[in-house]
This record gives structure tokens, C-alpha cells and sequence, in this order.
């Protein structure tokens, strides 16, 4: 592959850039020198626009129009939150920006909160790594003793202080409301929006809340320019994103690996040397725990927005994974549903009781005292569980089981009809649970 222009992590032989010198000889903080001393706030929004960059933390919306938002809004103050906080675990993106590139986050979140009018940041992230929080306090230490936060920036008027928030809440820490909720001293629950975070956020007032990933690409395309941004991806996503692969052939941990957006799937397991052909793999699951899984005969499929939504996957939590040749898709949906019924944060009834319904339905199938009848309950909770939720995490969280009714639905007749497609499974159950009017 050759190489991406406006890469993020460098080459393997690269060193970590942790100390703030050895990222400002890379270059570092010449883009927010740049902006403060040269451009206005609406300037750097107008340059993220030009370069239209999408939002990497799954939805893709369009970072300019965030930005443009936030700077409207009349009420002050105003608050940036940095989202480092990867909601699948098995992620690498979030921990190895912050590990091996902190000041480049830091340089992004600068960016970001002077384009919108922000004086106050948080860099959200999980807590579990105490050595990777340790390098993240000590990069915004040293970036406060070094004039590049604070007061007067560069000499500029801008300011900044950045605190570190550090949890470890499961699944549902990552999502926006959410995290809002978290940084303010609430449970951990899921809001109802509009009002968006843009008008009403943290601590009621105009709150921006950007990917980690995000933020790392506005120094690269204030500094090269939003036009030369969109010579790497795909029209309607410019840019590369980096996605964690997990497989047959590679570490227990899986592979960070960064491509150009419209990239296809294929393409992407061969940049990570992942094996995904039939003598050892069934399909790809695309976007995490929350992800639906591709056929071996799709692998086509480019990585983008669009793309992976008509084949009914998502970008998600960026994580590409090879499931075994063995594997049974009942199964598999089954496990999935259970996981993230567990996840929930059980505030909308929909998606508190309608995914433990799909996992339990999914449990009595696996185990061969399913009934025709399962099918077309599983194909109602599909639509009914999104359609009730409040966030991204209800709305997400059918596709591990739409996805495999879709390309794999002889697993399902198997199971019907007594048998496990690869003789894999075991019953976890004997009898089926009988209700009546309850969901």
C-alpha cells in the first residue's frame, strides 16, 4: 500500500512522539501557532469544512457543522469534551493515539476549542491503564509548563485548561449523553436529545463532544490544508481511519492498522496479514460488539459510512473481526445479544428488556427447543428495540442478530430442525419460558 498522506501514527520504526519536544520537532503545534496567530475561529471551521472530515467515532457527522454550532451558541462558557474513551475494550485506536501521540490529541483539542469558543476542556478516557493515564496527565502537565495551554497561547488571547477524566463503566461509558452524565457525577444513563449537547451540555451549557480520532486529524488539516486533505479516502469520506483487526494469524490483542476510507474490507485484512479465506474463516464482523458480520463472499465492501450501513454493519468501534471457520452464527448472536444486554444501561424499556428478549430467544434456538414462531419474534424486536431507544447503543445493538438471519439463515433452519450447522453447540436449556402479554 502506499503511503497515506496525512497518516497518524507514523511508521512501526517511528518513535513515540510523548515528549513535547520530540513532537514539536515533528512539526507539532505549528498548526495551532498557525491558527491563533493567523487565522479566526470561523477561518479553521471553514478549513475543516473544505476538507469535509467526518466524525470517527461511528456516526460520521460532519466536524465542521458540530464546530459551527457550538461557535453560535450564545451562552458562555462553553466546554469541549475529547472522547478517548473506547466503548468495545478490545479497541487499540483511543489507548495508542494517547500513547504514542498525546500532544497531537492535546494539539487537536486546542484547535477544536478555539474554532467553537471553548475556554475548558476534559480528555475523557478509560482508567483501567494506570501507566497510559500517567502519560496522558504528565504530556498535559508538560503542555501547561510550556505555554502551548493555559493562558495567552502563542501569545494569542486564547485559552485553555484541559482536565483529565478517567472511568471504567462498561460499554455504555463511550456514548455521548452518556459520558456528559459521567463528567457531570450522574449514573451513567443515556439522555434524551434534542436538546443536543450543542445547545444544552455539560454543566447546561454549549458543550462539543469530538472522537479522539477526530480531534487528531484538524492539525493535520490546518497545517496541509483542508483541499490537499481530500486528495486520500472516498468523496463523501475523505481522510483514512484507523481500524483494529482481530483474526487468525495475529496477536492475541489483535492490529492497529490505518486506511484510506473507501478501502475495502479485503484489502484492509491484508494490510494487518489477517487470514480470511475459507479453510479458516466463515465471516468478518464489522464495528465492534454492536457490529453485524459480513459473508466471505462480501469482503468487497469498502469501508465507509454508506457502504457498511446497506450491507447492515457500521463503522462502529472500528474493529474488524475474522470469526472461525467453525463458528455458529445462532451462536454467535446469541453470545453478542447477551453481552450487550448486560450493557444496557436499562434506561429505556425497549432496549433494557427488548435485547435480553432477542438474547433469550437467540438461547432456546442454540439449544434446539426453538420454534418457527422465534423467527418472526426476532424479526419484530429487530425494529422494535431501535425504533424505542434513546441512543446509539439501542439503536445499534440488533445487528449482531439481523446479520447473521440475513447471510446465514441455514444456521437458524438447522437449529429448528434439531441439528448445529458445525456441531459446535450445546444446550444451555431444556425447556422453553412461556408469557403471556409481556415483552
Amino acid at each position: 500500500m502506499p503511503d497515506i498522506e496525512n497518516r497518524l501514527l507514523g511508521t512501526a520504526q517511528e518513535p513515540a512522539l510523548v515528549a513535547l519536544d520530540a513532537y514539536r520537532k515533528q512539526g507539532g503545534y505549528t498548526a495551532l501557532q498557525q491558527a491563533l496567530t493567523k487565522l479566526t475561529p470561523a477561518q479553521v471551521i471553514d478549513e475543516v469544512r473544505a476538507a469535509g472530515l467526518r466524525g470517527r467515532g461511528g456516526a460520521g457527522v460532519l466536524t465542521a457543522e458540530k464546530l459551527s454550532l457550538a461557535a453560535r451558541a450564545a451562552e458562555e462558557p462553553k466546554y469541549l469534551v475529547c472522547n478517548a474513551y473506547d466503548a468495545d475494550a478490545r479497541s487499540l485506536i483511543s489507548k495508542t493515539l494517547l500513547a504514542k501521540n498525546p500532544h497531537l490529541v492535546i494539539e487537536g483539542m486546542a484547535l477544536a476549542a478555539f474554532a467553537c469558543g471553548a475556554s475548558e476542556g476534559f480528555l475523557y478516557m478509560r482508567s483501567g491503564d494506570a501507566a497510559l493515564v500517567e502519560t496522558v496527565r504528565g504530556a498535559l502537565r508538560e503542555a501547561q509548563e510550556r505555554g502551548v495551554l493555559g493562558h495567552g497561547i502563542f501569545g494569542s488571547q486564547f485559552e485553555l485548561a484541559i482536565t483529565l477524566t478517567g472511568v471504567e463503566i462498561g460499554f455504555m461509558g463511550g456514548e455521548e449523553s452518556t459520558l456528559i452524565q459521567v463528567i457531570k457525577g450522574r449514573p451513567a444513563k443515556a439522555q434524551q436529545r434534542p436538546p443536543y449537547p450543542t445547545d444544552f451540555g455539560l454543566f447546561d451549557r454549549p458543550t462539543i463532544v469530538l472522537n479522539v480520532e477526530t480531534l487528531c486529524n484538524l492539525p493535520l488539516i490546518i497545517s496541509r490544508g483542508g483541499e490537499a486533505y481530500r486528495r486520500t479516502g472516498t468523496t463523501t469520506s475523505p481522510g483514512t481511519k484507523l481500524f483494529t483487526v482481530l483474526g487468525p494469524g495475529l496477536p492475541p490483542g489483535g492490529t492497529l492498522v490505518e486506511v484510506p476510507f473507501g478501502t475495502s474490507v479485503q484489502e484492509t485484512l491484508r494490510e494487518a496479514a489477517a487470514a480470511a479465506n475459507e479453510s479458516v474463516a466463515r465471516a468478518v464482523v464489522i464495528g465492534g460488539m454492536e457490529g453485524g458480520l459480513l459473508p466471505l463472499a462480501q469482503l468487497r465492501t469498502p469501508l465507509d459510512y454508506e457502504p457498511l450501513e446497506e450491507a447492515g454493519t457500521i463503522i462502529g468501534s472500528s474493529i474488524i473481526e475474522v470469526l472461525p471457520q467453525d463458528t455458529c452464527m445462532v451462536r454467535w448472536a446469541q453470545e453478542r445479544s447477551a453481552y450487550l444486554a448486560e450493557e444496557s444501561c436499562g434506561k429505556c424499556v425497549p432496549c433494557r428488556v427488548g435485547v435480553k428478549r432477542i438474547a433469550g430467544t437467540l438461547e432456546g434456538i442454540s439449544s434446539g427447543i426453538g420454534v418457527n414462531g422465534d423467527l418472526a419474534l426476532l424479526e419484530e424486536f429487530s425494529h422494535y428495540v431501535p425504533d424505542g431507544s434513546l441512543c446509539g447503543f439501542g439503536v445499534n445493538a440488533a445487528h449482531p442478530t439481523v446479520t447473521a438471519m440475513k447471510y446465514f439463515a441455514d444456521d437458524f433452519t438447522a437449529h429448528l430442525e434439531g441439528r448445529c450447522p458445525t456441531g459446535t453447540c450445546l444446550p444451555a436449556r431444556t425447556h422453553r419460558f412461556v408469557t403471556k402479554h409481556v415483552l
